[in-house]
């Protein structure tokens, strides 16, 4: 029988490896080890689909999706520990392989967003507006927003988690009112810089829609770019300012 078992480069690894971030994404063992000075790899590549299939996993698997049909794709390959890719070859279950396929899938899906943050750029005021929140003096400052005024509720689908979707709604409630006016300030500076920002709010979002469209992915995806590009100054307060742009613009619209 023909073996479809490809050997990987060495770049190929490497980008395996980056991908996970140096740590088995099933059971977060590190996928190196030192011995006399050197680093040595302890990973192994592991197909989600397998490179030969027998015949039973072919029944098995026969209406399982796959990031891609070549089984040597690096879309269908992850760089894991020998423990887990052992446990996963035997037996092998449709249990496993959706869960497999899942960490693939966002692996692939968070390295696709990551590519475009530098096409994405956002107006340096966006960090005033970081500041102003993590400012202890901003506290006297707060007026909470009416829970009846809340837009969350009519925009959250299925995909945004309970969590989540509670998070968004007291941060709107506690900072909303606050945010809007230091956007307002901001426009007496430099007229439509809000609509500029809301702009590229919303251009970044509908990319990440075209990547994932659920909206638990979304907001990790938005509050993470705006952290990126404000010198990763608070994922805190960037929470906040997407939870301003969930209940004031198009974001989840």
């Amino acid at each position: 029988m023909q073996d479809n078992r490809k050997d990987f480069t060495n770049n190929e690894k490497m980008v395996l490896y980056s991908e996970v971030e140096g740590h088995c994404p099933v059971c977060g063992d590190i996928l190196t080890h030192k011995k006399n000075g050197q680093i040595h790899k302890t990973f192994e590549v592991a197909h989600i689909y397998p490179a030969n299939p027998r015949l039973n996993e072919i029944e098995l698997l026969k209406n399982e999706i796959r990031l891609s049909e070549d089984v040597n794709d690096l879309n269908n390959v992850i760089a894991v520990c020998r423990k887990c890719h052992k446990q996963f070859d035997t037996p092998r279950t449709v249990e496993e392989y959706k869960k497999w396929y899942r960490i693939k899938q966002k692996l692939v899906q968070d390295i696709e967003r990551k590519n475009t943050y530098q096409l994405f750029n956002i107006e340096a005021e966006i960090k005033i507006v970081l500041e102003k929140l993590n400012n202890p003096n901003s506290e006297s400052e707060l007026i909470h927003l009416s829970y009846e005024s809340l837009k969350i509720d009519v925009k959250a689908n299925e995909s945004l988690s309970y969590i989540i979707k509670r998070t968004i709604k007291s941060d709107v409630v506690d900072y909303f009112d606050f945010i809007k006016r230091l956007f307002i300030e901001i426009n007496k500076v430099t007229p439509y810089k809000f609509e500029t920002l809301a702009s590229q709010i919303k251009v970044f979002y509908f990319k990440c829609m075209q990547i994932n469209q659920s909206q638990d992915y979304v907001y990790g995806a938005l509050v993470d770019w705006i952290y990126e590009k404000t010198d990763c100054y608070s994922k805190r307060a960037c929470e906040v300012v997407v939870a301003y742009f969930v209940q004031d613009c198009e974001v989840f619209s």
